[in-house]
Parts: C-alpha cells; sequence; structure tokens
C-alpha cells in the first residue's frame, strides 16, 4: 500500500473517533430503543467495528507500526460475563413473579383440564423459559450455547 504516513496517520484518528462514536451510539441506543432495534444496530456496529479494523487499520498498522495504539498490542482476554445489582435484581424479581403465576397456573389448569387444551407447549414451554431465565441469572453468558 503506498500511502503516506501523514495520511496514514490521519485515516487511523479519524477511524478511532469514528469507533468511539460507534461504541457511544450503541450504548444510547441499547438505553433508549427496543430489542430488535438494539439487535440489528448492535450487528451492524459490530461489522462497521470489525470491518474497518481487518480492512483499513490492520493494513495501516502493518506498514506503520508506530500508529498502532498500545491497548491493540496487548493480548486479547475474554471478558467475564457479569451482571450490574440492578439488572440481578430485576431478574429475580421476574423469576420470584414467574413462577408464582406459573405455580397458579398450573394449580388451576390441574384442577380444570384446561392445560390440555392450550396451544403449542402450554405451561411446560413457559416454565422452560422462565428456568432458562433464572439460569441465566445465575451464569450469565455473552451469547447462547
Amino acid at each position: 500500500m503506498s500511502i503516506s504516513r501523514e495520511a496514514a496517520k490521519e485515516i487511523v484518528a479519524m477511524l478511532e473517533e469514528a469507533s468511539a462514536l460507534c461504541n457511544e451510539s450503541l450504548r444510547v441506543v441499547k438505553c433508549n430503543e427496543g430489542l430488535g432495534q438494539v439487535q440489528v444496530y448492535g450487528r451492524l456496529a459490530g461489522l462497521f467495528l470489525g470491518n474497518s479494523y481487518t480492512n483499513l487499520l490492520a493494513p495501516l498498522w502493518k506498514q506503520f507500526p508506530e500508529l498502532e495504539s498500545p491497548q491493540m498490542k496487548e493480548p486479547y482476554v475474554e471478558p467475564v460475563a457479569t451482571l450490574t445489582p440492578e439488572s440481578q435484581a430485576a431478574i429475580a424479581a421476574f423469576a420470584i413473579s414467574a413462577k408464582r403465576a406459573l405455580s397458579k397456573a398450573t394449580e388451576v389448569m390441574a384442577l380444570t383440564s384446561a392445560n390440555e387444551h392450550l396451544p403449542f407447549g402450554g405451561i411446560g414451554e413457559v416454565e422452560s423459559a422462565a428456568t432458562a431465565i433464572e439460569e441465566f441469572l445465575a451464569k450469565p453468558r455473552f451469547r447462547d450455547e
């Protein structure tokens, strides 16, 4: 690649600024939008960040290693998935409420045989979803297994 050091330095600085703003915009979207928009925007932001690194920054840093930020030279360490105390409390409150509701639904449905007429997986499917959320509370993760 034939590009001057000064031009490369300017591009790297501008991409670093854009990347920081991309991360900040994702944080704002997470706080203000619905799950669908967060998922779509998160994927799009990830594409921008990944592609700008592999397609532009890495080749520029290869040609001009002194332009690479010190953080990028550190080995990658997988973060540990944790939940804030606020998230833990909200999920725990949900789990307690869901258990009470499902217990009552199971009790009433058993007495009336109504469970036989419920669509799809009935109460069992709802219980499985609630249990999966409790497992997430116990063991947070970044992606599904």
